[in-house]
């Protein structure tokens, strides 16, 4: 397999942008995707906005990784402020703890429904 050409590259750059303007606004409706669900203390709803669900979100800081490492990789970039190894582990973290809430929220619910 060869490596990727620049437009390649350019091209993956733009898919993980849009990717990303689609997961945000998901998150900006404040409308929780049929199989998603809200879970309290995520980030958007801590800031003011109306939370998206827990799964979207962690999809987005993690799309937002990716898209970062992709860009300084190849093309060098650095971001102002946080460096992008910092804000990707920050990121990453946010999304693992998003998943991790969800999951816990769902086996609580389970045994929840369980009968006695």
């Amino acid at each position: 397999m060869a490596r990727p050409t620049p437009q390649e590259w350019d091209d993956v750059l733009a898919m993980l942008t849009e990717v990303q303007r689609t997961l945000g606004a998901s998150v900006d409706s404040g409308v929780v995707e049929d199989h998603d669900q809200h879970v309290l203390g995520l980030p958007s709803g801590v800031s003011g906005a109306t939370p998206g669900g827990a799964r979207i979100e962690a999809a987005l800081y993690a799309v937002l990784c990716a898209r970062h490492l992709v860009e300084q990789a190849v093309h060098g970039r650095e971001l102002r402020g946080v460096p992008v190894l910092e804000r990707t582990q920050k990121y990453l973290a946010i999304a693992g703890g998003y998943v991790a809430t969800a999951w816990t929220t769902e086996q609580d619910q389970r045994v929840n429904r369980r009968p006695q």
